[in-house]
């Protein structure tokens, strides 16, 4: 099949073209989309099932009458284990991706749970249930990169912020289940069930469709043009053919733009200088940016400390502590699902701005009120809420959402699954140091340090971060041609 020749216009975010011309406004339909986020949302629900089942496990395992012997060190590497190897998952993701598509490398993630779940659940010596543990940890770091493109790359471009956002909020109700679960049962019980489900995303993936950016990058055209017309479904050939043409074209513009910079001699030598162009360094610079500021904007740390950060609000008592540790979990979840629906009319450039003033200008104003010490406990109940809400449906959501859409397709795989690393890297790091750095600056400076992140990084959004919100995956692309760095001086 020839792909077009002609020449996309380099203000691609500022029209939705393909081809060269403006098309029609039409969106894929939604019953193919909703079978292929299904899916995926219960590999998501599964890595939840795996992150939280420490919190259960623990207990139970300390029990006298639980038949297992444990000590500190054996709880600490129970947990470790997990984290360590899900960094580890997070490498590997990128090369599965890339040598063998999205769909394989998820079914590779989803049958290491199965298996860690199985091993769990039938073991009474520590190696086999750190080997369980080792292999959750895995499976969820090959997968959380893999199901998001995966999702994102069939998405319509009107619903991929909203689908590609559920993919945390279903990890949290993960969490949430297994929490359930765990209380009402016993852990063996608890991995079994876990097993079960896990076995279940594990028959439903195998029946998806591989992503067709993958299938046309690998040259296998025809698989590609039946995947889009799955998507679109029937007398939707104009738009399949559309699909496929924009993907070709944007690899030979690919390959055009190499050969017009490297000639055969230095090819080899000089190789490593396609990833130093605009449209491959300027969106990998951005978003790994994001990324790793949100963690010292306390994102994640509020969740790891919740307890120990909001028992250090008050030191005279007046505050509960357990009321407020539950009001801020449920306002998490309830501002997740805020944040879905929100992304179906409001852009990414919006929401992560508003996200990052509300939640910056609450935790100053929770740091300045807890040094004077001369404030109601419901007021600062009140301002934690708006907080974490605020910092919740922005900040939350979309720097890991948004890795896969802004990202080239070209180096989507690597470069995602490094992303995806270091921010493992950075909240271990940030985690080891957190109480060290409570006792030197107190709980009113993490509040400042949360705030003033906060706010930075809304500066930094609205200067770096390109609206993507309607545009397909290879317009966005064609944003990054342009010359400009900032959004506001973007070809309109």
């Amino acid at each position: 099949m020839e792909a077009v020749t002609q020449e996309l216009p380099t203000a691609a975010l500022s029209e939705p073209l393909v081809s060269g011309r403006k098309t029609e406004n039409k969106s894929r339909p939604i019953f193919a989309q909703a079978i292929m986020a299904t899916l995926v949302y219960l590999t998501a629900i599964c890595n939840g099932l795996t992150s939280g089942y420490s919190a259960v496990l623990l207990p139970q395992l300390r029990a006298n009458n639980s038949g297992f012997e444990i000590n500190e060190e054996a709880e600490s590497w129970i947990v470790s284990i997990y984290i360590g190897s899900t960094s580890v998952g997070c490498l590997l993701s990128g090369v599965l991706m890339h040598l063998w598509g999205r769909k394989r490398a998820a079914q590779i993630a989803v049958s290491c749970v199965c298996t860690g779940w199985l091993l769990i659940a039938i073991t009474s010596t520590s190696p086999l249930m750190l080997l369980g543990r080792m292999l959750g940890g895995l499976g969820k770091g090959i997968s959380t990169p893999a199901i998001t493109f995966h999702l994102e790359e069939m998405a319509d471009s009107k619903l991929r912020g909203t689908l590609s956002a559920c993919i945390l909020l279903t990890y949290s109700g993960g969490i949430m289940l297994i929490s359930l679960i765990g209380t009402n049962v016993s852990w063996p019980i608890a991995a079994g069930v876990g097993a079960a489900i896990t076995f279940v995303d594990l028959v439903g993936y195998s029946l998806l469709h591989e992503s067709p950016v993958w299938l046309v990058r690998n040259n296998h055209i025809n698989k590609a043009n039946e995947v889009f017309r799955w998507l679109w479904g029937p007398n939707h050939q104009v738009e399949v053919e559309t699909d496929v043409q924009e993907l070709l074209k944007r690899i030979k513009d690919e390959e055009r733009e190499h050969t017009n910079q490297m000639n055969t001699s230095l090819a080899f030598s000089q190789k490593w200088k396609q990833y130093l162009r605009p449209q491959v360094y300027k969106p990998f610079i951005i978003i790994h940016i994001f990324n790793i500021v949100q963690i010292v904007c306390g994102t994640n740390l509020f969740i790891f400390y919740s307890v120990d950060i909001i028992s250090g609000l008050k030191s005279d008592g007046s505050l509960d502590v357990n009321l407020t540790t539950i009001l801020t979990s449920t306002a998490r979840v309830v501002f997740m699902a805020v944040s879905c629906v929100m992304l179906v009319w409001i852009g990414r450039r919006t929401v992560c701005i508003s996200s990052g003033l509300g939640s910056g200008v609450s935790a100053v104003l929770i740091g300045t009120f807890v040094y004077m010490q001369s404030i109601e406990a419901w007021i600062l109940i009140g301002l934690v809420l708006v907080y974490v809400a605020f910092n919740t449906y922005g900040y939350f959501v979309m720097p890991p959402s948004m890795i896969g859409e802004i990202l080239p397709s070209k180096i989507r795989c690597f470069a995602g699954a490094y992303i995806f690393t270091m921010n493992d890297i950075g909240m271990f790091c940030a985690t080891k140091a957190f109480s060290s750095v409570v006792k030197t600056v107190g709980i009113h400076g993490i509040f400042w340090i949360f705030g003033v992140s906060s706010l930075l990084c809304s500066l930094f959004i609205y200067l770096m971060l390109p609206e993507t919100k309607g545009r397909s995956l290879v317009q966005i692309e064609e944003y990054f041609l342009q010359p400009n760095v900032l959004w506001l001086t973007r070809n309109k």
